[in-house]
């Protein structure tokens, strides 16, 4: 699919004025600096910030509008966002993943680079749909670049990386679909801090897996977690 610049989405998204503000300065900033990796990446982060704010809206707009829904279409509340809720998101990410491409150039041996670009390219192929995706080697670039981020630390922004390796790995198709793997990310990642986005993916992977006392728990400490 192919993406309009992010600065189009950004003016003409008011919901999230505030957060938009930053996200234009972030790229005029990064933009004015090309050869500079850490204005790179902070733009990247904006970016992906602005997207996965529209995505967890996008799915809070269906769950308000569906207030009986059955657990599985909850947990997968996103996949009900609609066309143009997906197009901004891949235009903030398309444009996310140059400015983290750019910054792998520049700086490829940070974590936070690959974080992003394994980030933005999470989102990228979310908006395309499954078979999109696998056309276009999606899948194979993300497992590529979460396995850099990892290789560089593992344990990265308190289990970051691991934790989006756990959230594909929990909802992808075959052939990256692998619970076990899943499962194993999502709960290092808890170990290494209990956020609440922590315990919601692991919480939904155990769900997914048919452990759902085990879920539950993870889902009520989402709740108390700082």
């Amino acid at each position: 699919m192919s993406a309009r610049p992010a600065e189009q989405v950004l003016d003409t998204v008011t919901e999230a004025a505030a957060l938009d503000a930053g996200t234009r300065r972030a790229i005029e900033a990064a933009r004015a600096a090309p050869t500079d990796p850490a204005l790179q990446v902070e733009a990247s982060a904006w970016l992906f910030q602005a997207a996965d704010l529209r995505l967890q809206r996008g799915a809070l707009a269906f769950l308000d509008a569906n207030p009986a829904a059955a657990r599985g279409e909850v947990l997968a509340a996103e996949d009900h966002i609609d066309a143009a809720g997906r197009e901004a998101i891949l235009s903030l990410c398309t444009t996310g993943l140059e400015f983290a491409d750019r910054a792998a150039g520049l700086a490829p041996k940070d974590p936070a680079v690959r974080l992003h670009q394994a980030l933005h390219l999470s989102l990228i192929a979310w908006a395309n749909g499954p078979a999109r995706s696998l056309m276009a080697g999606y899948g194979t670039k993300l497992v590529a670049a979460i396995d850099a981020a990892l290789a560089l630390d593992r344990d990265f922004d308190h289990g970051a990386v691991l934790r989006l390796q756990g959230r594909f790995r929990s909802k992808a198709p075959w052939p990256y679909g692998d619970m076990a793997a899943a499962l194993a990310a999502l709960q290092r990642a808890v170990e290494l801090a209990s956020l609440p986005v922590n315990h919601l993916f692991l919480g939904d992977a155990l769900a997914a897996h048919g452990e759902l006392e085990a879920a539950r728990v993870q889902w009520q400490a989402v709740i108390t977690a700082e």
